[in-house]
């Protein structure tokens, strides 16, 4: 719970920075994204997936399993988490929240996003783990005027939780 404190002091801070950027960031792109008739989101969904959800994930599942090894974890999962959560707000949505509620979860969540994954996915056997209860926590911190409550309000109750 600690790792993920952590991840949310900083995301805050540099949320000051970030902002400002995003504007400019989601304009261009958005214009880009326009002008390819959309398949410039296909590459930026790979660089995403690549280089952030599957370290997240895979280092999450790490964190799960073999607790001697947290400390090194979250050193190394805290700036992936932090690059992939800014990359995430960077790129321009195009009409698709899910999938941009979806990213910033997930980089937010680590070092539960291996169980936020397995939980969008509908896995039953992910809410018998050490780390769900947190992974709820972290759920219950979401505001219900941040666009995500929505998002995990919705899986929330397809998984009745």
């Amino acid at each position: 719970m600690i790792t993920n404190r952590i991840l949310e002091i900083i995301l805050g801070l540099l949320g000051f920075v970030v902002a400002p950027i995003q504007l400019i960031t989601t304009f261009i792109l958005g214009i880009l994204i326009h002008l390819t008739f959309g398949l410039l989101l296909f590459p930026l969904s790979f660089v995403w997936n690549i280089l952030f959800l599957y370290p997240l994930i895979g280092l999450s599942y790490v964190y799960e399993k073999a607790t001697i090894l947290r400390a090194p974890i979250a050193i190394i999962g805290i700036p992936i988490a932090i690059l992939g959560n800014t990359y995430a707000s960077l790129i321009p949505s195009m009409g698709d929240m899910k999938n941009r509620c979806n990213k910033l979860i997930a980089s937010e969540s680590f070092p539960y996003t291996w169980h936020y994954h397995r939980l969008s996915l509908g896995s039953i056997i992910i809410k018998f783990t050490n780390g769900f209860d947190n992974l709820l926590v972290f759920f219950d911190r979401i505001k219900p005027s941040d666009v995500r409550w929505k998002y995990v309000n919705n899986i929330k109750r397809a998984n009745n939780i």
